[in-house]
């Protein structure tokens, strides 16, 4: 019994040498690291694209945020065009303020 089991791992470990020094070359021809590394421009690239493709079926976005963000644009631009006819305002009095004091410096 003992000689059989004596056998049976010979047998097994002989195999597992074979194996192995057949398989120690082409292990030696894989890359250190078997991954490329990539950028961190890249990765964040990818990062983005995901938070788009997940963003695009949340229900919050199209709920809550884009809403609020119209919303938003709406009201900057009321103040834009408000701040805009405010500084026209401004522009024409101060030329009417030219004028008059061309008008009043020359001599009649």
């Amino acid at each position: 019994m003992v000689l059989v089991f004596q056998i049976i791992l010979g047998v097994g470990i002989a195999g597992f040498l074979i194996m192995a020094f057949r398989k120690i070359p082409v292990l030696l021809n894989y890359p250190r690291r078997p991954y490329e590394e990539i950028s961190l421009k890249q990765r964040i690239v990818d990062k983005i694209k995901k938070i788009k493709e997940n963003a695009n079926q949340s229900n919050v976005l199209h709920n809550a945020i884009i809403p609020k963000t119209e919303k938003l644009l709406r009201k900057s631009k009321v103040l834009t065009l408000k701040m805009d006819n405010f500084l026209a305002k401004i522009a024409g009095h101060l030329k009417r303020k030219k004028q008059e004091k061309k008008e009043k410096d020359l001599p009649s």
